[in-house]
């Protein structure tokens, strides 16, 4: 579990109750919080791709490579910006449906790599002339994906890798478009609940102080027992 961004308290005005577990920082470099990241992008990835299968539109692996001329992740992430901006209006002049989900990786000549699922439905030969054109390399790859499950072992292959020390600050490991299927959140006994993150002592403090006051009993979430901070650690700081 988490331990680095603090709390989340949900009160149950019916009950009395103010439930505590720990929030999620969504840090790629927590590994709680990159393995439940990493599942949820295949779980989501695997939604997509199964509707696209079912309404019948084609959907593709690709990979399309940085130019040969960059020689760091830095240098190809740079130019990859600017360049995806051209792909993507070119494609979406052709495609009747575009809608990814794109997972950079980091290859192994340290340079920036790009894979992606995708329904743009263009050939291998349009890719690799049409990257090369906004600045991209020559390679480029498609594959015909035949199953949601064809498609969930290229995520599980990609996503969440280390992308090393020259990766930008906040650098989105997936991106995704608009109308890519979500994941469906569960309707609870928590969906309802009032929630408030506590990241430091003192709002620590004025949650005890609130819930004295408001006769709310502190419930750790995972355990059912009453709240102890006494081993909480780092997750609070701060005053």
């Amino acid at each position: 579990m988490c331990n680095r961004s603090g709390l989340i308290v949900g009160f149950d005005y019916v009950a009395r109750r103010a439930l505590v577990t720990r929030a999620d920082c969504d840090s790629w470099s927590c590994p709680e919080c990159a393995k439940r990241m990493r599942e949820y992008w295949i779980l989501r990835a695997e939604i997509g791709v199964r509707q696209f299968i079912t309404q019948e539109i084609r959907v593709d692996f690709v990979t399309i490579t940085s130019h040969e001329k960059l020689k760091t992740f830095a240098a190809t992430e740079a130019v990859w910006r600017g360049a995806w901006d051209r792909l993507y209006k070119a494609i979406k002049r052709r495609a009747e449906v575009f809608e990814y989900i794109i997972i950079p990786e980091r290859h192994k000549d340290g340079r920036m790599h790009v894979h992606a699922l995708w329904t743009a439905n263009v050939g291998k030969r349009w890719l690799k002339d049409n990257a090369r054109k906004r600045g991209l390399g020559f390679m480029a790859d498609v594959t015909p994906i035949e199953t949601a499950h064809s498609a969930v072992k290229y995520v599980t292959k990609y996503v969440g890798k280390d992308l090393g020390a020259d990766a930008p600050p906040h650098f989105r490991r997936v991106r995704v478009s608009r109308n890519w299927a979500e994941v469906p959140v569960p309707i609870t006994d928590l969906s309802g609940l009032e929630w408030l993150h506590v990241g430091t002592n003192g709002a620590l403090s004025a949650l005890y102080e609130r819930c004295n006051r408001e006769k709310f009993s502190l419930i750790d979430l995972e355990t059912g027992a009453f709240f102890d901070d006494v081993d909480l650690g780092t997750i609070v700081w701060g005053s």
